[in-house]
């Protein structure tokens, strides 16, 4: 199909994952300039990350997943227009996974690859703690997507049912490979343990921002 290019590419670069708009510029040219830098230093941060990560180790939890939850690869986005249910973007090239559930897979997968986001959601406060939005990423970063039909999913009462079944998909998946920043149906243990982990494969990369 036809893709829906934001400006600045297909790929996901430094100089196309911001994009300052009106609402972005203050009276004090210093504080733009220092969302600027949090933001960059953020993203230089998380691609550090990923390059550091066994795409082999990643591909077989993938294709764990993948069997035992029995999603099948599609590679024509028209086959689930209007479909709903679960779907996972692949991005390869960065050992990355994003799971989600929509009512019509073709559009939402469309909008994460179309939403540009604003700069002042781009700037947090621990960037040890912060992943990257699978909405920063685009068209073709995805190399692979996969998709599982759930007609009797109930987005009526999500997340009580529909929000469960992706939580656990979530689970089943080691957290340093997945983008979701959900941890619904986790305890805080696992919370907290998960966060750590992270935290400390993180240090030496970021030790060059102390």
């Amino acid at each position: 199909m036809k893709l829906r290019n934001k400006e600045g590419g297909f790929k996901l670069t430094f100089d196309n994952y911001i994009k300052i708009s009106n609402k972005d510029i203050t009276p004090s040219y210093e504080e733009l300039e220092s969302k600027l830098k949090t933001a960059l230093t953020n993203l230089d941060l998380n691609i550090k990350f990923f390059k550091s990560l066994s795409w082999g180790k990643f591909n077989d939890e993938l294709c764990k997943l993948v069997d035992s939850s029995n999603f099948d690869e599609i590679t024509d986005l028209n086959l689930v227009c209007g479909v709903k249910g679960f779907y996972i973007m692949v991005l390869d090239d960065y050992c990355q996974i994003y799971i989600g559930i929509a009512k019509n897979i073709r559009r939402r997968i469309r909008e994460h690859w179309s939403t540009q986001i604003p700069l002042n959601k781009l700037v947090v406060k621990h960037l040890q703690d912060n992943r990257l939005s699978i909405d920063s990423f685009r068209e073709l970063d995805t190399t692979r997507i996969f998709v599982r039909p759930c007609p009797e999913c109930d987005f009526d009462n999500y997340p009580l049912i529909s929000g469960n079944l992706e939580d656990q998909l979530i689970r089943q998946f080691p957290s340093d490979y997945c983008m979701n920043k959900s941890y619904g149906g986790w305890s805080l243990k696992e919370i907290l343990e998960a966060k750590e982990r992270r935290k400390k494969a993180l240090e030496s990369i970021s030790s060059d921002y102390e």
